[in-house]
Formats: C-alpha cells, sequence, structure tokens
C-alpha cells in the first residue's frame, strides 16, 4: 500500500454491520486515506470485482480491488467506477499495467467527472453558475456524507482557479477523496468559529468574496457549504452540486444563516485574489453559550442570537410593559426528532438550566413554535410558553402552560397574552435551603469542592443529606407523572433529559458525611490512584472512601508524578480516578460507599453549567459513557436486575476510543471479577460490547 493510504482488511460478513459505514465515513472526514480490502472469512481471499461493488456499494467508501480480480471485461456500470492506480496510488494514466485497482464510490466519481469541465474556462462565479447541473445533481450531499468535499472544492476552483496548494489536474488524478482536512490543506488555512457579525462586515467592506463554512454537529444543516459574493455585491449560497441560493440574512428563515449565527460553526474567508484570510476586527458572538447567562435574577434571559426577526422584536416591545422576570427563546431550528421539531442543541441546554435554576419565571416567549420547547416549558418544568401563532387570516401569539390542555389564542401580546401565561403555569414549590440551594448553584466541579471546603460543617449535617434525597425523589417523581394530555409518561418522552447532578452532589455530600462519623481514619492517607497504568492490578480498599476520592474523579484532579513514578496525561488520570472508584464501590462494606452511589457519581462529571457549556457540539459523551457502564454495574450487583439492554445503553452514550476500552477491559476483569464473580457471565458480556463496538469518539 502507498504509505498515505491505510489499509483496513474486513471480512465479507462483517461489512453488514449497522454502525460500519458511519465509522468508516468519520475516518474519511478525519482525513485517513482509506482503502477497504473485503475478504472471504472461509476462503481468506481477497472478493473478485462483483463482490467487492457489492461491498462498496454498502459501504460508501473507496474499495481496494487485486488486479488479479480484473482479469476479464468490466461490467459496463462498474468501468467509470474502477481506476488503475500506481504504485504511489494515482491513477495509472501512462499505459502502463496498474499496480492495483480502486472501486470508487459512484457519488465521487459524478463529483469528479463534473469537476472536469472546469479546465477550459477562465475563473468566475458565472463559471460556477454554468458548471452546476441542470435541477442539481441526483448525488448531492453523497460525496459530503462519505468523507468527500471534491464538489464543494469545485466551487473555489471556478471561481478562483487552482487552489494554492492543489491544482484541479492534481484532484482529478487522485484515486480517493478529499477529506475536510485535505481541502484545508489545500488552501493553506485551518477553520476558526467566527460571528455572523464579523462574517457579515468582512463581505459589506468588500474584504471577503468567498467563505467556507462548516456547520457545528447537530446544526439543522449537515454538510459543509460556501457563501459567495457575486459581481454586483449578492450573496449566494453554493455547494458545487445544487443550483446557486439567494442568502436570507434572518436565522430563523434560513438555515445556513443560522450555521452563520452559531457560536460553534469553523469559517475560512477568501479575499478577491482567493487568499485565505483572517479579519483583523473580530465582533464576539453574544450568545456564545455562558452559564452567567441563565444566572441572572429579576430580568429578562434571553437564549439564542439577537437575529433579524420580526418576532423578536414584537416579543421585545411587548415585554416592556410585562414588568416580570421572563425567558426570551430566539429560536433556532436543531435537527428534527421523529417528525418533532427541536431546539439547537445549545439552546435547548441554556433553556433546561435556566428553568431549574428560576422556579420563579413562569413564562417562556419564544420566537417561533417549537416541539422541544412546548415539552421542556410546560410538560418537563410546568411553567407556560407564548409562541407566535396564525390567528384568523393573521398572525397572532399561542399561550398554553403546565395547568392547561389547551391553547389559547390572542392577535397580540398586550391583549392580556402574558398575564393569562403567567396564571396557566405550575406555582413554583418550595426551594431548597439557602445552603443547598448554594451548592446546587456551582457552575463546576471544582467549585463544588470550593464550597465544600467553605461549608464542610454545615453540609455535614444529616438534614442536607435528606434535603438532597428529597429534590432527588420530586424530579423522580415528576419523571413518572403523566404529561398534560395524558398521552404518556414524561420521562418517556425523546426530549426529556434526566437530572444528572442531584445524586452527583448527594453522593459527595453522602460521602463526606461517613467520613466524618469514622474515627479511625485519623491519621491515614485518603483513597486515591495506586498505580499509574490501567494494566496493574490494584489493591482492596479496606477504609472508609471520603468525599476528596469522589471530588478527585469529577474534578480530573492530576496526580503526583513523583509518587506514581510517571506522568500521566489527562485522559488516563480520569480513567485512573474512575478505577477507584469501582474498587470503591465493590468494596462497599468496607468503604461504606455502595456501587450505587459510585454511579451516581460518575453520571455527574461533566454535568453542571459551566462544564457543559465548555463543550463543543458532537464532542463524544464520554463521561456519560463510563457512568453508564458503572450504572450497569450497580443495576446488576445493587439492584438483582437483569440488564438485557447493554449494548443500546452504551450506544446512546457513545463508544469509548481504544485508550477507554482497554482500561474498562482491565477495571472489569480485575476489579470487577474478583467483587463480582458470580455475575461474571454478564459483565464478560458487557467487557465483549465495549471491545467490539465502532469508536466513534476518535472517529
Amino acid at each position: 500500500m502507498p504509505p498515505r493510504d491505510v489499509a483496513m482488511l474486513v471480512s465479507e460478513p462483517a461489512t453488514n454491520a449497522e454502525g460500519l459505514p458511519g465509522y468508516l465515513h468519520g475516518l474519511v472526514t478525519q482525513g485517513v486515506q482509506l482503502v477497504v480490502m473485503p475478504f472471504d472469512p472461509v476462503t481468506f481471499t481477497f472478493l473478485d470485482l462483483d463482490g467487492s461493488a457489492r461491498v462498496q456499494d454498502r459501504l460508501g467508501v473507496v474499495v481496494g480491488v487485486p488486479e488479479s480480480a480484473v482479469g476479464g471485461p468490466v461490467p459496463e456500470d462498474l468501468a467509470d467506477r474502477l481506476a488503475p492506480v500506481d504504485a504511489t496510488g494515482r491513477i495509472e494514466r501512462t499505459g502502463r499495467p496498474p499496480a492495483a485497482y480502486r472501486l470508487l464510490p459512484a457519488g465521487l466519481v459524478t463529483d469528479r467527472r463534473q469537476l472536469a469541465g472546469l479546465a477550459t474556462e477562465p475563473p468566475s462565479v458565472a463559471r460556477l453558475i454554468r458548471h452546476l447541473p441542470p435541477g442539481g445533481s441526483r448525488t448531492a450531499g453523497d460525496g459530503a456524507r462519505t468523507g468527500d468535499l471534491s464538489a464543494l472544492a469545485g466551487v473555489y476552483y471556478a471561481i478562483f482557479g487552482d487552489l494554492p496548494g492543489l491544482s484541479l489536474a492534481g484532484l482529478l488524478a487522485s484515486a480517493g477523496p478529499l477529506s475536510r482536512p485535505g481541502l484545508h490543506a489545500a488552501l493553506g488555512a485551518a477553520p476558526k468559529p467566527m460571528s455572523f457579525r464579523t462574517v457579515l462586515g468582512e463581505f459589506e467592506s468588500g474584504l471577503a468574496a468567498a467563505a467556507l463554512v462548516h456547520p457545528p454537529h447537530g446544526a439543522p444543516v449537515a454538510d459543509s457549504f460556501w457563501l459567495v459574493r457575486d459581481g454586483a455585491g449578492a450573496l449566494w449560497w453554493a455547494t458545487g452540486n445544487q443550483r446557486l441560493e439567494p442568502v436570507v440574512l434572518d436565522g430563523a428563515v434560513d438555515r445556513r444563516t443560522a450555521v452563520l449565527e452559531h457560536p460553534h460553526n469553523e469559517i475560512v474567508l477568501i479575499g478577491p485574489d482567493g487568499v485565505p484570510y483572517e479579519p483583523e476586527l473580530a465582533v464576539r458572538e453574544t450568545w456564545a453559550p455562558r452559564a452567567e447567562v441563565t444566572d441572572r435574577t429579576g430580568e429578562l434571559i434571553l437564549l439564542g442570537p439577537e437575529g433579524r426577526s420580526p418576532a423578536l422584536g414584537e416579543l421585545m416591545a411587548g415585554l416592556e410593559q410585562h414588568n416580570r422576570p421572563t425567558i426570551v427563546v430566539s429560536v433556532r431550528r436543531g435537527a428534527a426528532l421523529e417528525g418533532r421539531s427541536r431546539l439547537d442543541p445549545l439552546i435547548a441546554e441554556s433553556l433546561r438550566f435556566a428553568l431549574a435554576k428560576h422556579p420563579e419565571i413562569a413564562v417562556v416567549a419564544a420566537t417561533e413554535r417549537n416541539d422541544e420547547l412546548e415539552f421542556l416549558v410546560a410538560d418537563q418544568y410546568g411553567r407556560s410558553s407564548v409562541q407566535p401563532a396564525t390567528v384568523g387570516l393573521g398572525r397572532g401569539w399561542d399561550v398554553q402552560g403546565g395547568r392547561s390542555v389547551h391553547r389559547e389564542l390572542y392577535r397580540t401580546l398586550t391583549g392580556g397574552a402574558l398575564t393569562r401565561a403567567a396564571a396557566f403555569a405550575d406555582p413554583p414549590g418550595p426551594g431548597p435551603s439557602e445552603l443547598v440551594g448554594g451548592l446546587l448553584k456551582q457552575l463546576t466541579w471544582k467549585d463544588v469542592a470550593a464550597f465544600l471546603d467553605e461549608f464542610r460543617t454545615g453540609l455535614r449535617r444529616p438534614e442536607v443529606v435528606r434535603e438532597l434525597a428529597d429534590l432527588q425523589a420530586a424530579d423522580r417523581a415528576n419523571g413518572e407523572r403523566l404529561d398534560r394530555f395524558g398521552k404518556g409518561r414524561i420521562k418517556d418522552d425523546p426530549f426529556y433529559q434526566r437530572d444528572r447532578i442531584l445524586g452527583g452532589i448527594k453522593g459527595v455530600i453522602e460521602q463526606e458525611q461517613r467520613a466524618a462519623a469514622d474515627p479511625t481514619l485519623a491519621g491515614k492517607a485518603p483513597l486515591e490512584p495506586q498505580h499509574p497504568w490501567p494494566t496493574e492490578p490494584i489493591r482492596r480498599h479496606t477504609q472508609t472512601a471520603d468525599s476528596g476520592l469522589f471530588i478527585g474523579y469529577l474534578t480530573g484532579r492530576p496526580l503526583d508524578a513523583t509518587r506514581l513514578g510517571r506522568e500521566v496525561g489527562r485522559r488516563e488520570t480520569t480513567l485512573l480516578w474512575a478505577r477507584e472508584l469501582v474498587e470503591t464501590g465493590s468494596s462497599g462494606d468496607l468503604t461504606k460507599a455502595s456501587m450505587t452511589r459510585v454511579a451516581a457519581v460518575m453520571g455527574a462529571k461533566g454535568e453542571l453549567e459551566g462544564e457543559r457549556a465548555a463543550r463543543r457540539p458532537g464532542e463524544p459523551e464520554t463521561y456519560r459513557a463510563y457512568g453508564g457502564i458503572a450504572e450497569i454495574i450497580a443495576d446488576v450487583t445493587d439492584r438483582g436486575e437483569t440488564v438485557d439492554d447493554m449494548r443500546d445503553r452504551i450506544r446512546a452514550a457513545d463508544c469509548l476510543t481504544g485508550q477507554d476500552r482497554v482500561a474498562w477491559h482491565y477495571i472489569l476483569r480485575d476489579v470487577v471479577k474478583r467483587a463480582y464473580a458470580a455475575h461474571w457471565p454478564t459483565f464478560e458480556k458487557l467487557q465483549r460490547h465495549l471491545l467490539t463496538c465502532f469508536d466513534r469518539s476518535s472517529a
């Protein structure tokens, strides 16, 4: 294989695995020059051309075909897709015998054939328009989904000519996809987040002629695109395989504008000379997820961008006479869920935190009707929503709340809509005590640790755990109740997310109290990771665990390299703390910490508002996966449950990286098996699931 290629040998039956195409597409997107080599597991020989074509159709990636498999006439439907390559992996055009063959995805072949037509015309936006197929391509989007951005590169070739680091001829001579890193290398620039106002200002000033835009994970537009300016100054969206579309500068109307508004977009600006550049004056986006946004009291809380939406202007004007704290949501849509409209994930998460932190706020006003918003506001949290609606032949406002089964429609906000909405909300229940309320408002686990240090004496009182237990019970009871329409339980709705924080905080305080009550701990070193390698067996814990063990995991507290004998990286540090926690739970008779408590603490890592706000869209939910594994262990050992859905539970939280899986293999083998030998057949099945899942966290 050429050095830049990565060959993956896959048995033909394994190519039917459900998650394999997405995993392979993720590798290609990352820049791996992947060639899948399918083989027959019985004869251990590579497949013939027809068999390779069937695999290629299933997987949508480049498939390697040995030269010996192409001995006779090539079927007509495969002739364009079968590319002879030389020893460097480039398409063989000299007439010499090829070193091997590559079977290319149909979408890639279509895009490359379309690009070949650009070679004879001078660059311009008009050239781009002429280059596009009438009505768009039948394969539009196929290449982007499988990791190939050739069509996107075609936009640059059409407007500016050859990319700085890759000529059109060079791309056409390659026998593999153009990945996102490959396109960035060809441009000679790396994308960066930019605010909507920054990008718009660069185009309005004439400094930018085009911008390559990558949407964040969960955005309403999945594939990357270009923003281009024509000779008359008009702005257009371009993908390279569909007709140009005019830009509407309102993210509530235009999904691609919503990507420009998003704080986690990634953009490369291109000047009129085709050279990438960075703006000299960048304007900060006002709705970047910041925990302090939801921490305001006695005022209006705005979630989402301050866009050019008429509904937002009307809401702000109407709220001037409301004189009550209100949450306003400038709605931006996320990907639909089971036919129901969703919020952008960042807005949805901020709304959850705002509703939880402010029981005194009864009304949430939105710029657009949204199913997820309605569920969160009225069903899960019992507040009221005010959303635009059609009243007669005109525009009005829909009012509904936790205490209403029916909607009420109003022509104007000032005609009683907001007052009525406040009446529809469930009355706020009794809030937590000042001490517990202060604990629950901490933004990160490091803040919790500092709060615990400052108020340790008060937090050791038994009533604190009782209060946290009551709050946790109320949250569970809320999930068990029926929705407003009596159709099902709140917790069974796809929009529902259970509270992962209360159990973790309660677990920390419980362990603090148990350690404080144990006089035998005086003078003993606290429990912490014993060895620097996850493959080394560890000793059983024989003393009461204190809250510092849990806080060490939750904060990722660095380990002493002198004591351990080597430096330990951040991810490995977390895994070493996780191993000690599982050991603590499995030795609960000595540590006074049950596996259920350990699972609750592990499930709370990374869940506080400041930590969630610091995440990037699409970042793997690694800590939820760790917590899910611990929860499965607790379900079996503490609650005696039969876990039939462990594969689904692991998949729902994202699969783990190779490093994670190795560590958890040894945690299960050396800790769990020793403590729970009778349950080992169940945990051995869990071990197999972890070892065979696709590495979506890295890909």
